[in-house]
């Protein structure tokens, strides 16, 4: 996924013939010294901007422009800005149709009613017809054949997507009077003994002053064709969308600073609130203030839960304030982890390089703190949960508590998140089905590996102390009434504990328990609550997932008791565990308790070598061999404090077919070989596999022999 940049410009307050900017002290006019215009600052800011990113090798995908490109209603800086964006950002791949704009209070003439075509016609030659982005605006554009490639501007891979809003439309109105005063109003002036014209003239602009407003507001309409732009909008192949705004009057105060004037904020505040969050927006860009802020707000998404909105506000220059001129947005991290580089740039002088601000990285999506010590993460979507635990787990939750909800849609059939490590050589179905099979050997009632492996988490749950049920007993409770007592463990302290805490061995999975809540006349849903000592996220988090679906669904009967939320609740939280294989136990091994037959079928399959007939079910056998030979040439790699998985009793038990087959030449070798990478493996299990174990351990040069000998048997390349 591409890192996309954006340049955001708001309140540039342009005329076209040049505005002064007092920047320096001039005591003295000398003739050819000049204060520069706010063009020429401008102009030379996007030209060392465009510079920078042309040394940088990069390109801007869009430049949103969030309103007041003219001063005082002298409707001419519409072209001069448009002009100067693009005289300077072509060469970093700007046109017109990489330019969101949208209009300010500055940018529509006082008198002329609201949804007129006078209102927007001088913003409608600049932006519109150049083909810019420009949003729906009220009285100019039809309700019902709305072109949506005139309203938003959205990413080639759909990865994000801009939609512009207008909040001027009723900037500058002249209110409503009533009677009496509406009906002398017009005689006011002349009531009045004043007789001197510029007096008079002075005077009619005071009295409608006193009943023109400058209000910020979206209409209903608008916000209709908003709402339908938005879910008509094609989103990427994976991942969510995220989705920008770009309006130019403030949705909150940007600072301290009070404001004091009658509709200073807008009008139906609410209702764009609501609307912005029902259409999962991410990033709300405006103007309108003149001052920085970057701020995140919590709005109601569309299922009812609260979301984060970044809200950026734009400054802008003048004399008095240079170093916050233009914003450049960069996005990071999607579709799943987003965040939002953001760099100001000041205006500069002659001679000099481009001056930024530091820059600030600002997440989209970052988890809510709940209290010193915890984070936590929302969601129902697998593949966005699983991103973003692993993100947290990396950084702020490393080594220490993460707690993780999952509400999965009861119908989910999916068990592999997006950028799960899995061997690379399997197919999306080949995925599903090795890591289903991984998950459910965690979930398996009897193991003949308990023995190398005593924390098996089926054996601890279906036969506690070698014996109880604990799953049985947790059915029948939840059967009966709900209860805070369908609660299972998989620590045993006479079994598991040491009294001075040396040489233990035990699950990281400490306990689960299963909540059952009401959701409807005799309708139940029940949640499940797991907690973990410390736990790997990267690559054991969805293997847990996997397990905790599956134990849901063996306690609910799938029509009045169905399954709910997932939470897992880790003490000490890591990203990547020390061995790519910690989770893996050989899938050699175990076949051995979930499809012994196979051990068998490749044992003819060597014997017969190429001679036997190819059919899915022959390859895929070959396959999982193949694999499990690379699974221990990755452990064999390198050292792991945490030990490596070792195959013994499924090699063991495929030696044993072999012999039966009194095998001779290249398959008697490959069953020597093979022994012996059994008993090395069975002296490295019986050390402490410390760095010195692992240097002697005697199954590493074994398995470029166990390889060459595999491939030729089979019939296959050796790679």
């Amino acid at each position: 996924m591409t890192t996309p940049l954006i340049l955001h410009i708001t309140d540039a307050h342009v005329t076209g013939h040049g505005v002064e900017i007092r920047r320096d002290d001039f005591k003295v006019r000398i003739p050819g010294i000049t204060h520069p215009t706010r063009e020429d600052v401008l102009d030379l800011l996007l030209a060392r901007l465009a510079e920078r990113l042309i040394n940088d090798g990069r390109k801007l995908d869009a430049v949103v422009f969030s309103g007041d490109a003219a001063l005082g209603g002298q409707l001419a800086g519409h072209k001069a800005l448009y002009e100067i964006i693009s005289r300077n950002l072509e060469v970093v791949g700007i046109d017109a149709s990489r330019i969101v704009a949208t209009p300010g209070n500055h940018d529509v003439p006082q008198g002329e009613d609201p949804g007129s075509e006078e209102r927007y016609k001088a913003f409608i030659d600049a932006w519109r017809s150049s083909g810019c982005i420009t949003p729906w605006l009220d009285g100019v554009d039809g309700k019902n054949a709305v072109n949506s490639d005139m309203h938003r501007l959205v990413a080639e891979d759909q990865s994000w997507a801009i939609f512009p809003l207008n909040s001027a439309n009723w900037s500058h109105t002249t209110s409503l009077l009533d009677p009496p005063l509406a009906t002398i109003w017009d005689q006011i002036e002349g009531l009045l003994t004043v007789s001197d014209n510029a007096e008079k003239a002075k005077l009619r602009k005071q009295l409608e002053s006193l009943i023109r407003y400058d209000m910020a507001r979206v209409s209903e309409d608008q916000l209709e064709v908003f709402r339908q732009l938005v879910d008509e909008t094609p989103g990427p192949k994976d991942g969510p969308q995220v989705r920008i705004a770009a309006i130019h009057h403030h949705l909150r105060a940007p600072s301290m600073r009070e404001e004091i004037k009658a509709f200073a904020d807008f009008t139906n505040l609410e209702l764009l609130w609501a609307a912005l969050g029902e259409r999962r927006i991410d990033i709300v860009l405006h103007g309108h203030k003149h001052e920085h802020a970057a701020r995140h707000k919590l709005l109601a998404g569309p299922d009812g839960n609260r979301r984060r909105a970044l809200i950026i506000s734009g400054a802008t220059f003048d004399a008095r304030q240079e170093a916050d001129a233009v914003r450049t947005l960069e996005l990071k991290g999607l579709p799943w982890v987003p965040s939002v580089d953001l760099e100001r740039f000041s205006i500069g002088r002659g001679g000099l390089d481009l001056k930024a601000l530091e820059r600030e990285s600002i997440s989209l999506w970052r988890p809510t703190d709940a209290g010193e010590g915890s984070t936590v993460i929302h969601g129902t979507n697998l593949d966005e949960v699983y991103q973003r635990a692993c993100e947290a787990a990396q950084s702020e939750a490393n080594g220490t508590t993460l707690i993780v909800d999952l509400d999965l849609p009861t119908t989910e059939g999916k068990a592999v998140p997006i950028g799960y490590p899995a061997p690379a050589s399997l197919e999306d179905q080949e995925r599903e089905r090795w890591f289903n099979e991984l998950a459910g050997w965690w979930q398996l009632q009897h193991s003949r590996l308990e023995k190398r492996v005593p924390y098996h988490h089926g054996g601890r749950l279906y036969r506690y102390a070698g014996a109880f049920d604990q799953i049985s007993r947790v059915k029948k409770i939840l059967a009966r009434k709900p209860s805070s007592r369908a609660l299972a463990i998989l620590i045993d302290p006479i079994r598991d504990f040491d009294p001075e805490g040396e040489n233990e061995d035990f699950a990281s999975f400490c306990s689960v328990q299963f909540r059952k809540r009401e959701v409807g006349p005799k309708s139940f849903i029940v949640d499940i609550i797991a907690y973990y000592r410390a736990q790997e996220f990267r690559r054991w988090w969805p293997i847990n997932i996997a397990e905790l679906r599956a134990l849901q669904l063996m306690v609910c009967d799938g029509t009045r008791i169905l399954p709910g939320r997932i939470t897992t609740m880790t003490a000490e939280a890591r990203a990547f565990g020390r061995s790519p294989t910690e989770v893996s136990v050989p899938v050699i091994d175990r076949w051995l308790d979930q499809h012994p037959a196979r051990l068998f079928l490749l044992a003819t399959y060597l014997a017969n070598g190429s001679k036997a007939e190819t059919t899915d079910a022959r390859q895929a056998v070959i396959d999982g061999w193949m694999q499990s030979i690379a699974e221990f040439e990755q452990a064999a790699e390198q050292f792991n404090q945490d030990g490596v998985p070792l195959a013994i009793e499924g090699l063991d038990a495929l030696a044993c077919y072999i012999d039966a087959l009194e095998p001779t030449g290249e398959l008697k070798r490959f069953a020597e070989v093979l022994k012996g990478v059994v008993n090395a493996n069975r002296a490295y299990a019986d050390t402490k596999q410390e760095r010195t174990d692992f240097d002697r351990w005697g199954a590493r040069p074994l398995l470029p022999e166990l390889r060459e000998l595999s491939a030729k048997l089979l019939g296959i390349a050796a790679s």
